[in-house]
């Protein structure tokens, strides 16, 4: 009975989110008869361009269409494991009003060049007029870099949308990425370098110069990438937070310098609203819908600095969890586990007293990797488990232009002991030696664990090609086992929970389908590979 309540939950959530693609008329759109005259007009109708305008959800689930975590709800699972198709349901997650793709979407688009066009005619401060327009110039071109991440060629549209005007032609990739790029170049001229907490949430320089290194990398042009890390960084607005578990906890809106751009938690808005349920253990009435995966445990050195797979590591097979990089234990639980004042246990079925475990990770709403996410949720008595909760979702941080200045000097050779030292900064916030060479490998890993869970692994995937090795084969959890309910101790066997086959098809190139119904519509040409 839970796990159709929860399918209800979100129904109900991504059908407030979505609108049917190409929308012609912006469903908020106003009469400049009676609108757009003005400052408070232009007001209402910016906060309507960020209404919506990212799903925390987005920043979550994404990383489990990657290797680093699993969907027990066969969402975002179908595309991690090859079987996503343009006629998916994925259940009732991806699509809904008559299957329009929540991705495929043009209705911010279609706000954001509406808003464009008319504030032109509203009477306000010149100077603030052009922040503004910068502010909504981000939104499209992070729109756009999004759908082309996910789609390939997309159609680009900079005009307000007329019966007449609805392009049925994709833009190739590089025509769109060349536009954003542009773009957020213009606009980071135009607005504040401010960190998120003192532009309360709006667009700031430091997201436009950010998004651009991030696009940067991701097209192999690793001297700009370099170039425009440095700039974020140098702008010494930003700052890393010592404390990386408490970053990602409610209160962080207020405290965390090291945010460049995230989607702030609004009062009674539910796109901006974290819904805790989805995440908990059952215990906590939760329904555990995401579980770390293997793949991303092994991922994380040990205390020594090194890679489980090496004999000089530390590494101990029946303590796996002991003496390893303090980033992981901020970022799942595993059996054994104490939090929140209890041991979690996801291995036995029965507890010591013959009661049922509603933990056990073969049990509906349990965790089916034997590991619940621990990033971003506090410890919180089950009596109180809030129906909403008030924590920033970070899309940029400061550590990702660290990241991104350190890949960009081992692929280019150049400036290796400056990556080496922002790499070790990193490092530092798990408890880890500093590294003494800057290498793939060590950036590779390095990015896998310091943004676990914020969205970026399978595109990291993606253009480091390596899906064949991550996405295919296998997936596990944990290990099978026993936990002593009275020391944590665990009783190990030497078999995994196995969570399913994934198959990689690289004639995909990773990318998603274009919806079939949209196909229908439009005549548009399918991605290669469905």
């Amino acid at each position: 009975m839970k796990k159709y309540f929860f399918i209800l939950i979100i129904v109900c959530f991504f059908s407030s989110c979505n609108n049917k693609f190409l929308e012609v008329v912006p469903l908020n759109q106003l009469s400049t008869a009676t609108f757009w005259k003005t400052k408070a007009d232009a007001d209402l109708a910016l906060t309507g361009c960020y209404n919506n305008w990212q799903c925390w959800t987005n920043v979550l689930w994404f990383d489990s269409m990657s290797d680093n975590f699993y969907d027990q709800f066969y969402a975002f699972e179908f595309v991690a494991n090859g079987s996503y198709t343009s006629t998916s349901s994925v259940g009732l997650w991806f699509e809904s009003q008559g299957g329009s793709n929540i991705w495929f979407s043009y209705t911010l688009i279609a706000k954001c060049n509406n808003f464009l066009k008319n504030i032109e005619s509203v009477n306000m401060d010149p100077t603030t007029k052009e922040e503004y327009k910068a502010e909504v110039r981000f939104l499209r071109a992070y729109d756009y870099f999004f759908k082309t991440q996910l789609f390939g060629d997309m159609p680009l549209v900079t005009n307000v949308l007329s019966l007449d005007s609805i392009p049925h032609v994709r833009t190739p990739v590089a025509q769109v990425q060349k536009f954003i790029l542009n773009e957020l170049a213009s606009i980071s001229q135009i607005l504040p370098v401010q960190n998120n907490i003192q532009s309360g949430g709006h667009v700031t320089a430091g997201a436009a110069i950010a998004l651009k290194a991030r696009l940067e990398l991701y097209t192999g042009d690793y001297s700009d990438a370099m170039i425009d890390a440095k700039k974020v960084i140098d702008m010494n607005t930003y700052q890393l937070n010592p404390d990386y578990q408490g970053m990602f906890l409610p209160g962080n809106a207020t405290t965390d310098k090291e945010e460049i751009l995230a989607i702030d938690y609004v009062n009674n808005n539910i796109s901006s609203t974290f819904i805790l349920q989805l995440l908990l253990p059952p215990s906590y009435g939760g329904y555990s819908a995401l579980g770390a995966t293997k793949s991303l445990v092994d991922a994380y050195e040990t205390t020594l600095g090194k890679t489980i797979d090496d004999p000089s590591s530390g590494y101990d097979p029946t303590h796996p969890f002991n003496n390893r990089d303090a980033r992981m234990n901020m970022t799942f639980l595993h059996p054994g586990m104490v939090w929140n004042g209890k041991i979690y246990n996801s291995l036995d079925r029965l507890l010591p007293d013959g009661t049922l475990n509603v933990d056990y990770h073969s049990d509906v709403n349990s965790c089916r990797t034997g590991m619940n996410i621990l990033k971003y949720i506090k410890g919180i008595p089950i009596s109180q488990v809030p129906s909403t909760y008030g924590v920033n979702m970070i899309l940029i941080r400061l550590a990702e232009m660290y990241l991104t200045y350190a890949e960009a000097a081992v692929e280019t050779g150049q400036n290796l002991d400056i990556g080496l030292q922002y790499i070790n900064q990193l490092r530092a916030r798990g408890n880890l030696p500093p590294a003494t060479t800057l290498t793939r490998d060590l950036v590779r890993r390095e990015r896998r664990v310091e943004l676990a869970l914020e969205g970026l692994r399978l595109w990291d995937i993606k253009r480091w090609d390596i899906g064949s090795t991550a996405l295919n084969g296998p997936t596990y959890g944990t290990r099978d086992g026993s936990v002593n309910m009275t020391t944590g101790e665990v009783a190990w066997a030497n078999s995994y929970i196995q969570l399913d086959t994934r198959t990689f098809n690289p004639t995909k190139k990773y990318l998603l389908p274009i919806p079939q119904s949209e196909i229908d519509i439009s005549g548009m040409q399918q991605n290669p590979g469905y």
